[in-house]
């Protein structure tokens, strides 16, 4: 596209004749792009850069702030509630970055909300979602803004009924029973995507019940709990979670008591009916010092579109614990932590999981046998690994010997032809490897 500006000619007969012609911008003027690749290339600035860099130009003055659409908010940004200063610079940024739809306040002192939403609600007419914290504060600007709360993260006992207000409100993290009023017993909030929750299973199986009937279109569940799960309630709580058809996320924190094989039961339950389960993660914790039988993870297989898998496990297993995973062909993401983990399980892996981009592994030992099957995963980008040593050639060696390592490292880039990165960790320490230039950092 060539840039034109246009001129007004008279001619002879009186007759005016707009004619384009075109603008000559000199070669070294950032003026010869458009304010869209300007705009997009400014878009990588920081916060802090764009003002810096405003003055360059008109242009940049024009699109610098264009794609400055969410901002998070922190005490060190917002001082005290008094200072003059403080609400002229968050007054600058507001009128700045106008088109700013999205503000994260969950990180300062809530007495000072009433004053900065205000600011960002007169100078942003594009604002449409809060992320808060609903303490006692908050809780009385609720009329005024609740309806453009979108995301709360932890609710006090007390202001739980202010959640009527919030008309839009699509993520939550709480207690189940601060769900609900306390003394009706009315659900408070429905139609939600995403909820992170913890609640006793054994006593409040009529309240998840109630909940799921009325948020139907949950795409994302997590489930943090620190109490035992029995067989009954583990049974119940599949039997709930398995009735969201629009689920795409489950994340679950068990500790299943042994035996009865509780924990196969339920996720069958779930991978059958949750047809569009994607990602799966589960923390299985120690009960007792008790182990799981061997066919835990057999129900995997009920899960036909599962894309990502995290496993943490800190419990009792034996070598073919884990085996039920090579039947997720589908997987492209995948993590694994745990302390016991064989050889075997990678041994053609490159045929279970053809599409695998990105592995994760936490584990006790490592071998250069595992980290050869590994190689051999075709469409493999990244692989990260953390453990306490490394096995090769039949002897243990410091997981980050600088020589042995890169050698290790180097010959992983080699064999597999689509991986671009490796990254050992260990404790605060980490190196990472990159294909490009044959450069590690």
């Amino acid at each position: 596209m060539t840039p034109t500006k246009t001129s007004l000619v008279t001619t002879d007969d009186t007759e005016d004749e707009v004619i384009q012609q075109p603008k000559i911008y000199a070669k070294n003027s950032f003026d010869r792009f458009g304010d869209d690749l300007c705009g997009h290339i400014l878009s990588y600035l920081s916060l802090d850069d764009r003002f810096d860099y405003e003055c360059v130009s008109k242009q940049f003055q024009r699109t610098v702030f264009e794609s400055v659409v969410d901002i998070a908010l922190h005490d060190k940004f917002v001082r005290s509630r008094t200072d003059v200063n403080d609400m002229k610079m968050l007054a600058t940024i507001s009128r700045k970055c106008s088109h700013i739809h999205t503000i994260d306040i969950r990180r300062i002192d809530t007495k000072k909300l009433p004053e900065v939403l205000t600011i960002f609600r007169n100078n942003c007419r594009h604002l449409r979602n809060i992320y808060c914290i609903l303490d006692t504060n908050t809780a009385q600007m609720m009329p005024e803004f609740g309806p453009m709360v979108t995301q709360i993260d932890g609710i006090w006992l007390d202001e739980r009924q202010v959640l009527n207000d919030c008309h839009h409100l699509s993520r939550l993290r709480s207690s189940l029973s601060n769900c609900f009023d306390n003394t009706s017993g009315k659900l408070l909030v429905k139609n939600l995507q995403r909820i992170e929750f913890s609640y006793n299973i054994s006593n409040n199986n009529q309240q998840l019940s109630a909940f799921v009937a009325q948020n139907q279109s949950l795409r994302s569940v997590e489930f943090i709990d620190s109490g035992y799960q029995t067989h009954e309630s583990l049974t119940e709580m599949a039997e709930q979670l398995s009735r969201l058809p629009q689920l795409r996320h489950l994340e679950l924190d068990l500790k299943p008591t042994n035996g009865q094989n509780s924990l196969d039961e339920s996720l069958r339950t779930i991978g059958q009916k949750c047809r569009q389960l994607k990602r799966l993660t589960l923390r299985l914790s120690y009960n007792n010092n008790c182990g799981l039988e061997d066919q835990s993870l057999d129900s995997l297989r009920s899960y036909p579109r599962l894309k990502r898998l995290d496993l943490i496990i800190r419990v009792i297993i034996d070598d073919v614990f884990l085996d039920p995973m090579k039947h997720c062909h589908r997987l492209t993401h995948l993590s694994l932590n745990s302390s016991q983990m064989s050889d075997n399980l990678f041994v053609n892996c490159d045929k279970h999981w053809p599409r695998l981009q990105y592995l994760f592994i936490k584990t006790n030992d490592m071998t250069v046998e595992c980290l050869d099957h590994i190689s051999r995963l075709p469409a493999l980008q990244t692989l990260a690994f953390e453990c306490k040593q490394f096995i090769g050639s039949a002897i243990t060696r410091n997981l980050l010997t600088n020589n042995f390592m890169d050698n290790v490292c180097e010959d992983l880039l080699t064999k597999s032809l689509k991986l671009k990165t490796i990254e050992i960790r260990r404790n605060t320490v980490s190196k990472i490897y990159c294909r490009k230039n044959g450069i590690n950092i």
